[in-house]
């Protein structure tokens, strides 16, 4: 028989001391990721209005082409232009990014290969219309066309390679998975390709695709036009699930580590969870023409075809944040620490801007009652404090060149005085957290009433 023995004096405060330490309130991280309110630190004006994207590069750079032909490269923060291009035509769909390469296509149809110094290296005309966003892998180059190929040509030369036919126009990037060319087809079939354009397989999807799927490690999540959104199992060839949305997918849709996040047409941004597409959170969107979207640390950052830049909890789809630009903004937000920044269109200036975002840091104190009072009031100073996490409060009076510490640094932001004597005094604050500090002050005369009663009646009595 087994018997229950009392425990010894030690094991007894250590496993208090253990259930204490489950129940002590953690101290949250400082915050990654923007954090609002957001102010506007820098832009950048370009002709024309934006196709489409603002893409980051590796190299950290922001690239972006425009309706009115003109390819820009910019760099630094505040951002400059490095180079730009100005091309014949317009161009029709955002640059494709590449080792050492820059690729976009204008609506004559002409693909054009561009060095990351600006330079330009070749250009190859197109038989058929483009009708998709550009794609690379290896050494091709894909594209769609409205005659339903998708022509694979060399980043080298701009040579047509190989070309796979499908039933209908590829609006579509083709996009990949291990040595696989995974593409959606206006046909109503995503197709598994070889890298020298053989077929591997087909599935039917009973309805057109016309926005980029996403591969995630071995899963395909894609839209079709009947509002279907399905997970597929690349590796048994499977469907996973599927979800009718109460809209068709607009976006290229986007996935963290639980949930895939699709931006439908009728205004709503759906979160599903990745292992059985049931829906986590829907947050419905001012316009109905989103962008795609971007992670900062735990929230996502949404734009669509309205003034607004959202920033929502990943978790709960819950809007932590949002800044008004103005005017409408036309790309994706992205997120380069510590900054955001989007494409947005000013119709009076008939320009385009880039605008960069940044937390709005700032300090602002104020005395209750005002300048100024007798001696022996009552005097409270408080500090208003944003974009700080955390702040703690230091506040420092001086007379002359006398400079006292008042009130130590504490989450207290306000701070009480009971002045003794008459003077000219002034004041001051230090607000700081882990990574920010700013400082404010206010002058503050304490001056017997009497006095200025007096002089007030002696102005008056000489005019």
């Amino acid at each position: 028989m087994r018997i229950l023995r009392k425990p010894p004096i030690l094991l007894l405060l250590a496993l208090l001391s253990f259930s204490c330490s489950l129940f002590r309130s953690r101290v949250k991280p400082y915050p990654a990721g923007a954090v609002f309110p957001l102010t506007e630190t820098a832009k950048v004006m370009f002709e024309g209005d934006i196709n489409g994207a603002l893409v980051k590069g590796e190299d950290g750079r922001l690239y972006f082409s425009t309706d009115r032909g003109h390819l820009y490269c910019l760099e630094g923060a505040p951002p400059k232009i490095a180079w730009h291009v100005d091309n014949p035509a317009p161009f029709g769909c955002p640059p494709e990014l590449a080792p050492g390469r820059v690729f976009v296509w204008d609506i004559d149809n002409v693909v054009s290969c561009i060095d990351r110094t600006g330079q330009p290296v070749w250009k190859a005309k197109i038989a058929d219309r483009i009708t998709s966003p550009l794609s690379h892998g290896g050494e091709r180059l894909l594209l769609g066309t409205e005659a339903g190929d998708l022509l694979a040509l060399s980043q080298a030369t701009g040579e047509v390679q190989w070309r796979f036919r499908t039933r209908a126009p590829v609006s579509a990037a083709a996009v990949f998975w291990k040595d696989s060319i995974i593409l959606g087809s206006g046909d109503g079939s995503f197709y598994r390709i070889g890298p020298k354009g053989v077929e591997r397989g087909a599935v039917d999807l009973g309805s057109p695709v016309s926005v980029t799927p996403l591969v995630d490690g071995d899963y395909l999540y894609i839209g079709t036009e009947d509002f279907g959104f399905a997970c597929y199992d690349l590796r048994k060839g499977t469907r996973r699930w599927k979800v009718m949305a109460a809209g068709r997918v607009l976006a290229l849709p986007r996935a963290d580590e639980k949930r895939v996040y699709l931006q439908a047409s009728n205004s709503v941004l759906y979160a599903l969870d990745k292992s059985g597409g049931e829906i986590l959170w829907w947050w419905m969107a001012p316009a109905r023409r989103p962008h795609g979207l971007a992670f900062d640390g735990e929230n996502v950052l949404v734009t669509s075809r309205s003034p607004i830049l959202f920033s929502l909890d990943r978790k709960t789809g819950k809007p932590v944040g949002k800044y008004e630009a103005g005017t409408e903004i036309r790309s994706n937000p992205v997120w380069v620490e510590p900054n955001v920044l989007f494409a947005a269109f000013d119709p009076e200036a008939d320009q385009g801007v880039i605008s960069q975002l940044e937390r709005e840091v700032k300090v602002e104190l104020s005395s209750s009652p005002a300048s100024p009072q007798p001696p022996g009031a009552e005097v409270t100073f408080t500090a208003a404090a944003s974009g700080f996490y955390q702040p703690r409060f230091e506040f420092t009076l001086r007379q002359g060149e006398e400079r006292t510490v008042v009130q130590q640094a504490s989450e207290k932001k306000s701070w009480v005085w009971f002045p003794e004597k008459e003077g000219a005094y002034s004041v001051h604050v230090k607000v700081q957290d882990e990574k920010q500090s700013r400082e404010a002050e206010i002058p503050f005369e304490v001056a017997v009433q009497k006095k200025k009663d007096e002089e007030k009646n002696s102005e008056k009595g000489d005019q």
